[in-house]
């Protein structure tokens, strides 16, 4: 089952587990252990230089008294166990045999010689291991002087007097473990790790408050229009100067979806209203003639037919309309485009009209073939059925940058004024008893918008163009 969190949970548990990894470095690699053990290993040494000086002092002193003397004649063993308690370390002095010769515990008479620490010692170099600690005490308490690490450290240092090896000091010293350690630091480290956990969930819930702000509003406005409240969109204006870029995006494609949203919606309205105009007359007619003839078992055999003539036309009108319709709304949906050279798809439109003149060259584009040959075909179509019976036609393809295009142009007498501002409409047409449906131009509309472009009129008398638009490929 996944988690589901809000934004302000998310960002309080991704600041705390942030907060924790320094924590989890110092132990899980091991880093702090390696430190405590060069820690002792420092340590040892500077306590082994110190005691050197002791031992050096010692021999000069019994000398004197006694030239005779020799270090398992000194009594350092005390003094070393009160060193010990000090310092935790445990303290041999060792003769120029590798014989213990004194101790802060046991071993005395001990030979160490062979020991790798020892071997350099005696050869008058100091030397440090770290070797596996056996029978660690891992239940000792945290907060207690055991140690509780598996590792102990070994320290050895000549003592040279007069040129020649008198003694050799080993100490060792087992480091503390890192939990242990910690333990150790707590009452310093708890304040400022208490300070830092209130800090970091402070600033978790200030930042994931300051940020979700805009987010829940986005998700109250969405809601709001998914209801088909459309004045709800006033307020991505809010979300669209948040501080974080990512919700000014997904602002800025709400709002867009909403104007995307109003204009569909007033399509949709405008495409109902005009679909029933258009098809309430002929229903009407239909019914009207349905009614006579039911009515009228002795109406004349002529007049029958042409009451049925009337019918059949305004059936295929209706048929017509369907068609133009379902063209209209297959264009208005997205497609799967392909690439397309512009000039062969014009090459084969004007193979279906002889007296098409040709010119121009344009490049290729991505689209649906069938939809842009409609177009093209429609406007050399409607160049004829208009213009009249003498009418010149022309088609000439262009490249203008990155647009490409069509311009159909014909000779003939031009579009009204006032027929200019309406010749995209849906269903508007000056030709319903030649069968028109006015819907041929917007689609071609349509499917030029579909395609990244549009399609735009001039017209006078003696010239009329349609220049179709398109997005190069």
């Amino acid at each position: 089952m996944r988690i589901v969190l809000p934004l302000r949970a998310a960002l309080v548990a991704s600041h705390l587990v942030v907060l924790t990894l320094p924590w989890l470095a110092l132990l899980g690699t091991g880093a702090l252990g390696w430190d405590l053990v060069r820690q002792t290993r420092t340590e040892l040494e500077l306590q082994a230089a110190v005691l050197s000086v002791l031992v050096k002092d010692e021999l000069a002193e019994a000398k004197a008294l006694d030239a005779t003397s020799t270090l398992h004649q000194l009594e350092l063993s005390p003094r070393l166990r009160s060193i010990r308690e000090e310092t935790l370390a445990g303290i041999r002095v060792l003769d120029p045999h590798g014989i213990v010769a004194a101790s802060s515990g046991d071993g005395l008479g001990d030979n160490l010689s062979g020991q790798p620490e020892v071997v350099k010692a005696l050869a008058g170099l100091p030397s440090a291991v770290v070797r596996p600690r056996d029978g660690a005490p891992i239940t000792a308490v945290l907060s207690g002087p055991q140690r509780r690490a598996r590792v102990r450290v070994f320290a050895t240092r000549p003592v040279v007097v007069d040129g020649e090896l008198a003694a050799v000091l080993l100490l060792s010293r087992t480091p503390r473990e890192e939990v242990q350690a910690l333990i150790h630091m707590a009452p310093r480290l708890g304040w400022g790790a208490l300070l830092g956990l209130g800090l970091t969930t402070l600033l978790a819930f200030y930042v994931g408050y300051r940020f979700s702000r805009s987010l829940r509003l986005l998700a109250r406005t969405s809601h709001r229009l998914a209801g088909g409240d459309m004045e709800a969109a006033e307020a991505l204006d809010l979300a669209a100067h948040s501080h974080l870029s990512e919700v000014r995006e997904l602002s800025a494609a709400v709002a867009t979806m909403t104007d995307r949203l109003r204009e569909r919606l007033a399509y949709i309205a405008e495409f109902a209203g005009n679909v029933s105009h258009e098809f309430k007359t002929p229903i009407s007619t239909l019914r009207g003639t349905v009614e006579l003839l039911r009515d009228d078992a002795d109406m004349p055999a002529e007049q029958r037919a042409l009451f049925l003539d009337n019918a059949q036309a305004d059936l295929e009108r209706m048929e017509r309309l369907v068609t133009g319709l379902l063209a209209l709304a297959r264009a208005e949906e997205p497609s799967a485009h392909v690439p397309v050279s512009l000039d062969d798809l014009v090459d084969r439109v004007i193979a279906r009209f002889p007296d098409v003149k040709r010119g121009g060259a344009a490049g290729s584009i991505v689209g649906t073939p069938a939809q842009l040959e409609a177009v093209i075909g429609n406007l050399i179509d409607n160049a004829y059925r208009h213009g009249g019976d003498d009418v010149a036609v022309t088609v000439t393809t262009w490249v203008h940058g990155a647009r490409v295009g069509v311009d159909v142009i014909d000779n003939g007498a031009g579009i009204s004024i006032g027929n200019r501002a309406r010749i995209f409409e849906r269903f508007f047409t000056t030709d319903r008893q030649g069968g028109g449906t006015g819907l041929g131009l917007a689609l071609a509309q349509a499917v030029c918008r579909a395609h990244g472009g549009g399609i735009s009129l001039e017209s006078e008398p003696g010239r009329t163009c349609f220049r179709v638009s398109l997005l190069g490929g």
